[in-house]
């Protein structure tokens, strides 16, 4: 199992930006009067940021849950990434719902950026084993609500539900996700609820001229 704690993920500032000012309309409605406004709005958020992960790699179906089994039988990487704890406090202080949009989409944002960190890692211990990952699967995705998401969370491969709560409190025990202050709430949510739990399914790479 490998933790990082407080990894660094990048502002993204004019990046984000550029992104809400596609938004305008919400924007408006949500008191921005310039994009200095927006950019201190934006900074505010990165620095509420407390990232961890925890992850391991799995092969030959160590996790089973039963005869069925919900997880892969082959290799992965299963992850947990949590934007830590001070975001949500955050978003039940603002009253105004179209404000709170704008950080949700800011927050996504910010939480794509940690997945992309923890993907790259993992993507370069598996070319280091001659294998390649392959595409994403998540088992836990917090709600976007009408925020509009990066793609690499709106157009996700998801778990079908049911499979996902049995799999989840498995993988968050396997991780020991407690080390990142990441747990299981009994109505099934995350705690903190900003966070994310994926696959990165490995396979071994083809030898060149062989199909």
């Amino acid at each position: 199992m490998r933790k990082i704690k407080r990894f660094k993920i990048p502002s993204r500032q004019r990046e984000i930006l550029r992104k809400l000012l596609r938004e305008l309309p919400l924007l408006r409605r949500a008191g921005f009067a310039s994009e200095a406004e927006v950019t201190a709005f934006i900074l505010a958020i990165f620095k509420l940021l407390d990232p961890g992960v925890v992850y391991e790699f799995n092969q030959d179906a160590h996790w089973e849950l039963d005869d069925q089994s919900v997880l892969y039988k082959e290799m992965f990487s299963a992850c947990a990434v949590t934007l830590g704890s001070q975001l949500e406090p955050f978003l039940q202080n603002i009253q105004n719902e179209d404000r709170k949009t704008a950080a949700m989409i800011v927050i996504l944002e910010f939480l794509r950026s940690a997945v992309t960190f923890v993907a790259d890692l993992i993507k370069e211990q598996a070319e280091k084993e001659e294998c390649e990952t392959l595409e994403l699967q998540f088992v836990y995705i917090p709600p976007f609500g009408a925020a509009a998401a990066p793609k690499l969370l709106r157009e996700a491969v998801r778990l079908e539900n049911a499979m996902a709560l049995k799999a989840l409190p498995i993988i968050l025990e396997k991780l020991n996700a407690e080390k990142i202050e990441l747990s299981l709430s009994p109505q099934g949510q995350l705690q903190p609820p900003l966070s994310t739990v994926f696959l990165v399914p490995w396979q071994k790479k083809r030898k060149k001229g062989k199909k």
